[in-house]
């Protein structure tokens, strides 16, 4: 049984290693460094405004242009590997367990991740529990219900090198994460729509429409191509059990009677 999860293990490592170098492809492309920019504005407010101790991300890139405006000074990024760890502070770890304590995190962002991995409600899940209570996810995806949806339906050969890493993303609707939020006692604060431009990508139509794409991105439509989720962990979150101490046979379950004001005076005096 070890041997077989550790097999296990390794395949999933290497999985997602080979996943995320594919998203790279996409990033590193005209229409991922724009994408990429627009979602580092939208995120710039919410970071200054975020206040704890730790940070985690867990991405298809390197969040360090996300986490710019961040105000929290400890911020952890996960990696697949240790060869893709730029610095100390890569968590190198399978995201479906986390190697971290259960309310340890003050803020976790999870930036393009679900569509990125084969189990994105344990991803999920697993980053609820190392949430603070109180503490908050912030979520970014691709719309399903927008042209980026549509663009996953076109055969692989009519869409361009850095796109093909959509077709085997898993776009996750809004509804079906609310559905995910109060299985695991979270509630969304804030909704967020934006980036109306098709995911061409040739640079010059790509920043023609950028001024339209500003002016569409203060209606939030519900087809825009990106939405970002601004989450609170509830207090008392089911997310793991409570143990009860057990209690000494010799003592009765409850107290006789408690203290009062009046009996504490007396003792006081006596």
């Amino acid at each position: 049984m070890h041997l077989q999860n550790s097999d296990t293990q390794a395949l999933e490592l290497q999985a997602n290693t080979l996943t995320w170098q594919a998203w790279q492809t996409f990033w590193a492309s005209h229409l991922g460094k724009e994408v990429l920019k627009v979602e580092a504005e939208y995120l710039a407010p919410i970071m200054e405004s975020l206040r704890g101790y730790h940070v985690l991300s867990v991405g298809s890139c390197p969040s360090k242009p996300l986490l710019e405006n961040c105000t929290i000074k400890h911020q952890m990024e996960w990696r697949p590997n240790f060869d893709l760890a730029e610095h100390g502070s890569c968590l190198i770890a399978d995201p479906s367990h986390l190697p971290l304590p259960n309310d340890s995190m003050d803020v976790v962002l999870l930036h393009h991740s679900l569509e990125f991995f084969d189990r994105p409600h344990a991803l999920l899940k697993e980053a609820a529990r190392v949430t603070l209570p109180k503490g908050e996810l912030i979520i970014i995806g691709f719309n399903p219900r927008s042209l980026w949806g549509l663009t996953r339906l076109l055969p692989k050969g009519l869409q361009a090198e850095p796109l093909q890493v959509l077709k085997s993303a898993q776009f996750i609707s809004q509804n079906k994460l609310l559905d995910w939020f109060e299985f695991l006692d979270l509630k969304q604060e804030e909704r967020q729509l934006f980036f109306h431009r098709p995911p061409c990508n040739h640079q010059k139509p790509l920043e023609r429409l950028a001024a339209l794409d500003k002016r569409l991105g203060k209606k939030n439509w519900p087809l825009a191509g990106i939405y970002l989720l601004r989450i609170k962990k509830r207090v008392g979150s089911p997310l793991r059990p409570i143990v009860k101490k057990p209690s000494p046979s010799w003592l009765p379950a409850q107290p006789v009677s408690s203290p009062t004001r009046t009996s504490l005076k007396i003792q006081k005096e006596k």
